[in-house]
């Protein structure tokens, strides 16, 4: 197995459904993409990505939820948020992904 990359099918699934194949999918995706380069909280994923505060926080929740980011702080203001171990080991199935779908972010 070695040089192969294995991917959870059940992780690859759930990154379709969030990413592919719902609405706020590229919203989702251009969050996972800022916090794959650098982790920061909500005013700074708001900020850069030029979304409204609320939306942000909706689409962190989602993703909290479905185990592809993380904070160990939610519950004070600022909480930093990073993509989850299992986010980034799959990664390239994410990539592969955003490949596969022709949406402009």
């Amino acid at each position: 197995m070695e040089g192969k990359v294995y991917f959870d099918p059940r992780f690859k699934r759930l990154l379709w459904y969030l990413i592919g194949t719902t609405k706020g999918g590229v919203t989702r995706a251009r969050i996972l993409e800022m916090l794959n380069f650098r982790p920061s909280n909500t005013n700074q994923i708001a900020s850069e990505l030029r979304l409204d505060y609320k939306t942000v926080v909706h689409h962190l929740e989602i993703l909290s939820k479905n185990g592809l980011v993380i904070t160990d702080n939610r519950d004070e203001y600022g909480a930093t948020f990073f993509l989850t171990p299992l986010m980034e080991k799959n990664y390239s199935a994410f990539q592969e992904i955003l490949s596969k779908i022709s949406v402009s972010r």
